[in-house]
């Protein structure tokens, strides 16, 4: 048997969220691959826990801890003593959302090892920089091993604290089987596709800014696909830039992004940061090339030549709309250009990764605790 034969997910619900999706997703391959799998929530809300597994056992708290102002400092001490009677090989968190549960997991792990992806920038900025780096360094004691999205992440977290075990580790992204033959996009105006929350993270204001600059130059329409509670808000700013209909549609949620990723000229990503937006990977295994403000480590690994588009050190809206117009200039270029960029993120081989790094940080765990 394996050393990580029962791997424990940790998640505070089944919000539609990228970590609990990409979490899912892994775990179906983990069980197909002769591992159990358990999943630990603090309550059984959100959409997505009709995409577990049959195979994969759901733990809810008894009572339910669902989510609010202080849950997060909560739900550690909640799931320790049913992580204690669970006893898994090794606990995960999927995200750095769950990291407030860490100390009160790492102290009824047993012989568990207790690891920990990393899904944003580690560390940041502004007047709260100084105490995250202190409580990374507080947890290094705690925390067996590291994943990080990126090869800049892991490299954010060696500068913090140069003993932690972390390696690279890329998400899944899981992409649709090629359909049909899709129409060109629209020859009378830019197609631009926008996809996220409605949260600050995203900075809509900035696309909708980009949008309008865009819009000076050249006849374009952004597609905002998603939703959030800042939509309301953001509707009133568009009014206010004097955006129309034929410049912007918000859609709202999808299911599918690939039909309007057929007929777009290009994706823009004007977040503040971003762990790895797979989103990118879609428009790329579709052929269309990507501008994005500087917000992701991840967007470095894989924007690797000029056709895959534009990262923009600036978040000026002029700058982004001047990179959207002269990547949209250039013809658009074959899906087959783009394979090799986005080969390593294929869904069983970063599934298979983890279960290898999964091993070795439990044996390693083990004999650390043998020796003491």
């Amino acid at each position: 048997m394996s050393a990580a034969h029962h791997i424990l997910i940790c998640f505070h619900d089944f919000n539609r969220g990228g970590t609990e999706r990409i979490a899912i997703g892994m775990a179906k391959r983990w069980v197909e691959q002769g591992r159990r799998v358990t999943i630990l929530c603090g309550a059984r809300q959100g959409g997505l826990e009709d995409t577990v597994d049959p195979r994969v056992e759901v733990v809810e708290l008894d009572p339910p801890l669902p989510r609010g102002l202080t849950s997060r400092l909560r739900l550690g001490p909640a799931m320790a003593p049913a992580v204690a009677r669970i006893a898994p090989d090794v606990i995960f968190l999927p995200g750095n959302f769950h990291f407030p549960l860490v100390p009160a997991l790492a102290k009824v792990r047993g012989k568990a090892a207790l690891v920990a992806k990393i899904s944003n920038p580690a560390v940041p900025s502004g007047l709260v920089a100084g105490p995250v780096r202190w409580l990374f360094r507080r947890y290094r004691h705690c925390i067996d091993g590291l994943a990080a999205m990126n090869s800049g992440l892991e490299r954010e977290i060696r500068a913090i604290a140069p003993d932690f075990n972390v390696t690279t580790l890329y998400d899944p992204v899981y992409l649709d089987a090629p359909g049909d033959t899709p129409a060109p996009p629209a020859q009378d105006r830019l197609e631009i596709v926008w996809a996220g929350r409605f949260e600050p993270q995203k900075d809509v204001p900035l696309a909708l800014r980009t949008i309008a600059a865009l819009g000076r130059l050249t006849p374009a329409r952004l597609t905002m696909l998603g939703e959030g509670y800042q939509r309301p808000k953001m509707q009133r700013l568009a009014a206010k830039l004097g955006l129309t209909e034929a410049q912007l549609v918000m859609t709202g949620h999808v299911p599918k992004i690939d039909p309007y990723l057929a007929g777009a000229h290009a994706l823009f990503v004007s977040s503040v940061f971003e762990g790895g937006p797979a989103v990118a990977v879609e428009a790329l295994a579709h052929g269309v090339p990507v501008v994005s403000t500087d917000c992701s480590h991840f967007l470095r690994d894989i924007m690797t030549i000029p056709e895959a588009g534009r990262i923009v050190p600036s978040r000026s809206p002029e700058a982004l709309a001047q990179a959207l117009l002269e990547v949209t200039r250039r013809p658009r270029p074959s899906p087959a250009l783009f394979a090799p960029l986005i080969a390593h993120l294929a869904p069983d081989a970063c599934a298979d990764a983890y279960l290898a790094w999964f091993e070795t940080v439990v044996q390693d765990h083990r004999r650390k605790e043998a020796a003491a």
